[in-house]
C-alpha cells in the first residue's frame, strides 16, 4: 500500500500548478461558481506554456534507511516524457549496477511506452502512463462533482474545505486556499481505514503569475511516506520532437545479462557468508 502511494502521489505533482492562481473571492461561493473560475483562470495562465521541464527529489523513509528517486518530466502539449532514477538502494543489498537504473515512460495522449533496461520497451494502456505524468489539463483534474463543507486553515492560510462527490475521482476532500486558490491538501479515499493525505507549499512563480508548489509531503494516516522537493523548472525551452518519440528512446543502466550476473554474484556473497 505504501508503495502505491507514493507512486500515485509522485506523479500527481506534475499537475499540481493549474491551481496556483487564481482570482480572489470575497464573497459566499458555491461549487459551481468556484469550478467555473477554477478552470477558466487555470486555462488562462496554462495557454502561454508551450513546454515545460522540472526536476524533482523524492526521498522515501524506510527501516533499512530512506532512499530518494529523481524524476524529470518533460511536458510539451499532449506529450510528455518521465525519466525515473532510484538512488540510495545500495544499503538495501542492491548493486549499484541496478540501483542506478533509470526508467523512462512517453506518452502521446493516446498511447504510452514504457522503457527501462529489465522489460526493454513495451507499450502500455494511456491512462497508466498518464499515473507517471499526472493530469495537465485542469479540466481532467478539477472533479465533476464537489461541496464546499467549511474552512480551515492550511499553513495559515484559510481554505475552503472541499467534499469530492464525483465517484471516478482518487480523492475525498481538498483544501483550496481562499485567497489565492492554491491547492495546499489532498485527502484520498480510505483504503482499508486508512486515508492518504498530499499537503503542499512553497509555492513559486515558475512562468508569469503562474505559480507551482515546490514541497509536497505525503502520509498515510499519520506516518510520512514520501517528501517531494522541486529542484527546477524551465519553461518555453523549446523541446524537441524527438525527446517524445518512442522509437529513438534508450534506458540507461545495466542491461538484463549485466543484472543476472549482478545477482549471480550476489548469490555467492550470500553463500559464502552463510559457510563462514
Amino acid at each position: 500500500m505504501k508503495k502505491s502511494i507514493v507512486f500515485d502521489a509522485a506523479v500527481v505533482l506534475a499537475l499540481l500548478g493549474c491551481l496556483a492562481l487564481l482570482p480572489a473571492n470575497g464573497s459566499a461561493e458555491t461549487w459551481e461558481s468556484l469550478s467555473k473560475r477554477m478552470i477558466e483562470s487555470c486555462t488562462k495562465y496554462t495557454q502561454g506554456i508551450k513546454d515545460i521541464t522540472w526536476t524533482m527529489e523524492m526521498e522515501v523513509p524506510s527501516s533499512e534507511g530512506s532512499f530518494k528517486t529523481t524524476s524529470v518530466l518533460y511536458s510539451k502539449g499532449e506529450r510528455f516524457r518521465v525519466e525515473v532514477s532510484m538512488e540510495g538502494m545500495e544499503d538495501a543489498g542492491v548493486p549499484a549496477e541496478m540501483a542506478g537504473m533509470t526508467t523512462i515512460v512517453i506518452g502521446d495522449g493516446t498511447n504510452a511506452w514504457i522503457v527501462n533496461p529489465m522489460m526493454g520497451k513495451s507499450q502500455i494502456p494511456a491512462e497508466e502512463g498518464a499515473k507517471y505524468r499526472g493530469q495537465w489539463s485542469c479540466s481532467d483534474y478539477v472533479p465533476a462533482a464537489a461541496e464546499i463543507i467549511g474552512s480551515e486553515k492550511i499553513g495559515g492560510r484559510d481554505c475552503y474545505v472541499l467534499s469530492v462527490l464525483d465517484a471516478s475521482s482518487d480523492y475525498a476532500k481538498l483544501w483550496i486556499d481562499q485567497n489565492g486558490f492554491h491547492l495546499l491538501k489532498m485527502e484520498g479515499k480510505p483504503q482499508e481505514g486508512v486515508a492518504s493525505v498530499i499537503v503542499l507549499s512553497d509555492y513559486r512563480k515558475v512562468s508569469g503569475d503562474f505559480e507551482m508548489p515546490f514541497r509536497t509531503e505525503m502520509y498515510s494516516g499519520k506516518d510520512l511516506i514520501s517528501t517531494v522537493v522541486v529542484k527546477s523548472v524551465e519553461v518555453n525551452k523549446g523541446l524537441s520532437d524527438d525527446l517524445f518519440d518512442p522509437d529513438k528512446v534508450e534506458a540507461s543502466g545495466s542491461d538484463m545479462k549485466d543484472m543476472m550476473e549482478q545477482m549471480e554474484k550476489m548469490k555467492d556473497n550470500i553463500e559464502k557468508v552463510g559457510d563462514e
